[in-house]
């Protein structure tokens, strides 16, 4: 028995060891790869590294143009809300001064296609090269010792025989930016500081009231309502003003070159004399070609209206 039970711990230990010696040869066999599998393998390793890239880098596109497309929304909301404040503002009269306005400028002024310099006194000349054809939009009122009555620079406007002024316009930064200005008369002189940067058209209709109701009946650019009247006596039957702003993204957003009609393309078809308001990306510089645009527009009422009494 003793000898039968040595025979077969003998032969399991046997069949272990040859276990063991195919495991090891199979183990040896398997080590390494051939250069076909290598180059498969890179082959497939680097098809799955273009592919993360790829969506890494649309991903990273569409970030960038929706946050651009989000900046250029707020631009253009943000100028809006600035210059219908500074209308529903103008005209407005000190009650304990109104005797003294008989000849008092009217509250709304304006140029076609013109370029301010800082220096100069209000909208006078002599002015500059229009950025794309951008107009000039100059609004009037009085102060006041509350502090209530604010400029477009947000800065007050102390009661006194020197009425207030937001003059908005778009001239270009240091570096070729166009930006939209606003020019005022601070304590000490006249000043212009950036409001909306990109801004690369302001284009402004006039509303007149041609019935005497208080509402616009007819909108005209202001080298008309100069040219209806002799000594500007139309400016004080101006009800509402008509803005139209074209703003610049910083991304490219397509390749091909288009026409903006600021106020659409039937008013650019039928007033082609009113250049300002039709805007070719291809007759701008190179570097603004193919950005991301946007069209703001708005009407606003003038609330204290346009003459003085």
């Amino acid at each position: 028995m003793a000898r039968r039970r040595r025979q077969r711990v003998c032969a399991a230990a046997g069949a272990t060891l040859a276990g063991e010696r195919a495991v090891t040869r199979r183990r040896c066999r398997q080590q390494g790869l051939s250069l076909s599998e290598l180059m498969v393998a890179m082959a497939v390793g680097l098809l799955l590294i273009l592919a993360a890239c790829a969506v890494l880098l649309a991903t990273r596109t569409s970030y960038l143009l929706n946050e651009d497309r989000a900046r250029l929304n707020e631009t253009g909301r943000f100028a809006i809300d600035a210059i219908s404040r500074a209308v529903r503002q103008a005209g407005y009269l000190d009650p304990s001064a109104m005797p003294a306005y008989a000849a008092a400028p009217p509250a709304v002024q304006g140029l076609d296609a013109r370029g301010l310099k800082t220096s100069t006194e209000g909208i006078a000349g002599p002015w500059q090269k229009a950025v794309n054809g951008s107009d000039v939009l100059a609004l009037h009122f009085d102060g006041a010792d509350d502090g209530g009555i604010l400029n477009c620079a947000g800065a007050a406007v102390p009661a006194g025989p020197d009425r207030g002024w937001s003059i908005f316009h778009v001239a270009e930064d240091a570096r070729g930016e166009p930006e939209l200005r606003c020019k005022y008369r601070g304590a000490s002189g006249w000043k212009s500081d950036a409001i909306a940067r990109g801004v690369e058209s302001f284009q402004v209709l006039y509303g007149i009231d041609t019935e005497g109701d208080g509402l616009p009946h007819r909108y005209m650019t202001a080298t008309a309502v100069d040219a209806a009247a002799p000594g500007g006596a139309l400016w004080r039957t101006v009800a509402a003003i008509r803005i139209g702003l074209l703003v610049h993204g910083a991304e490219r957003a397509r390749p091909g070159m288009r026409r903006l009609a600021l106020f659409g393309a039937e008013y650019a078809r039928r007033h082609p004399e009113d250049a300002g308001a039709m805007v070719d990306e291809a007759m701008l510089p190179e570097a603004a070609r193919g950005l991301a645009r946007r069209i703001f527009t708005a009407t606003i009422p003038l609330r204290n209206g346009s003459a003085a009494p």
